[in-house]
């Protein structure tokens, strides 16, 4: 456990390293296009729904007059980030991290589209509870999907046993 915590710490902090600090991170580019695929995702949900809401550039204009600005920091790739240092860290079988990698960038991707449309669809009616429905319920709703990602996949992919000398031979 003690292994897989400092593997873990490891990855986080390369990973985040890598990609988050502009100017900085030689992979901030995936940032800037993952939050450009959830700007295009947004375009797709406003466009499919009738709601009194229209996507302009990175933000969100309500017909109460709330802008939801789209941010980095909205496009799901802290919890996907979080999961996959889980999933490299993790001692199984390269094949099982690939495809879980895969599962779980997809899912979060999809829950994240979710969670922007739910804040939405409540601060369309009642925009005084945006920091509630954003801050505290949709951060810790993804929060606890991320980590319900990695215990399914803890649960379904095959450990790895470390190889032991048995000297009492």
């Amino acid at each position: 456990m003690l292994g897989f915590a400092i593997r873990y710490g490891i990855w986080v902090g390369s990973l985040f390293f890598l990609v988050f600090f502009e100017g900085l991170s030689p992979f901030f580019i995936v940032n800037q296009l993952q939050t450009e695929l959830t700007i295009s995702i947004t375009q797709l949900w406003v466009s499919g729904f009738d709601l009194p809401v229209r996507l302009q550039a990175d933000t969100l204009l309500l017909a109460n007059g709330l802008h939801l600005k789209i941010l980095h920091e909205c496009n799901g790739l802290t919890p996907f980030l979080l999961l996959l240092a889980a999933i490299l860290a993790y001692p199984t079988f390269w094949k099982s991290k690939i495809q879980w990698v895969l599962i779980g960038y997809f899912a979060l991707l999809a829950i994240n589209t979710l969670r922007m449309l739910l804040v939405t669809l409540v601060v369309i009616d009642h925009p005084d509870l945006f920091h509630i429905v954003h801050d505290w319920i949709g951060r810790y709703s993804i929060a606890l999907l991320t980590v319900g990602l990695f215990f399914l996949y803890t649960h379904y992919v095959e450990v790895i046993k470390p190889i032991r000398s048995d000297l009492s031979d």
